[in-house]
């Protein structure tokens, strides 16, 4: 009972953790690429893991056309001819990187290629609230990703926690059962005890009784003893 109490706690206090939207604002600074150094978008998502912003930018990108191929020794993903018609009537190739933050989670650098130069405020004022869009909209989708791995976790927690309120419901059941049992052989072993106790007072005073009669016998047999020794 002890154990199950600790096993509840520890997973109320797992289920209590959530997360949010991710609500970050998009930076802008010059970062190297495998290209080199150029204006990226920059944004933190606080709360992720490397592998949870990997899996989302892969079907993010889906969505806007582009082949996503990952460059393992400049651990950057590249996506050629993404379609982003508020951006360039031509295919954007796109490169991102992700940065580990430890326990705030991570950050991406997003650079986007326009051909000609890589999309800044400055250089592209009407085109960039696209690129400040994308970002937000992959924080987005990072943040439902996340949620729903927390719906799932709470989801799992909940069968554990109705699994062990069932097992202690069964638990309850079998020991009322057994003190059920207990009374009902109490109760008999006290009608033994009762039936023992009267054969006890019976036979106690049966003993009294007999013995009393081999009294009474002891003295017929000496009253006849004597008469036999005197006509001897």
């Amino acid at each position: 009972m002890k154990t199950l109490m600790i096993t509840l706690f520890t997973l109320l206090t797992l289920v209590s953790t959530s997360w949010g939207q991710i609500d970050s604002p998009v930076k802008e600074e010059t970062k190297a690429n495998s290209k080199g150094s150029f204006n990226a978008l920059t944004m933190e998502l606080p709360g992720t893991t490397s592998k949870g912003v990997q899996k989302a930018w892969g079907k993010f990108i889906k969505k806007l056309k582009g082949k996503t191929k990952f460059d393992r020794k400049m651990n950057e993903y590249i996506a050629d001819d993404a379609t982003i018609k508020d951006m360039s009537d031509n295919t954007v190739d796109i490169i991102m990187k992700i940065e580990e933050r430890g326990q705030d989670g991570t950050a991406i650098s997003v650079w986007f290629n326009l051909g000609v130069s890589y999309l800044s405020s400055k250089d592209y004022a009407d085109r960039y609230p696209a690129g400040e869009k994308i970002l937000k909209e992959f924080a987005n989708l990072v943040s439902a990703d996340m949620i729903e791995e927390e719906l799932k976790d709470a989801e799992k927690k909940l069968k554990e926690l109705e699994d062990m309120l069932k097992k202690l419901e069964k638990e309850e059941a079998q020991r009322t059962k057994d003190i059920e049992t207990y009374r009902a052989t109490i109760k008999k072993m006290e009608e033994s005890i009762i039936t023992a106790e009267g054969d006890i007072k019976k036979s106690e005073e049966e003993q009294g009784n007999t013995t009393l009669t081999i009294e009474e016998q002891k003295k017929i047999v000496e009253d006849i003893q004597k008469r036999l020794d005197s006509v001897k």
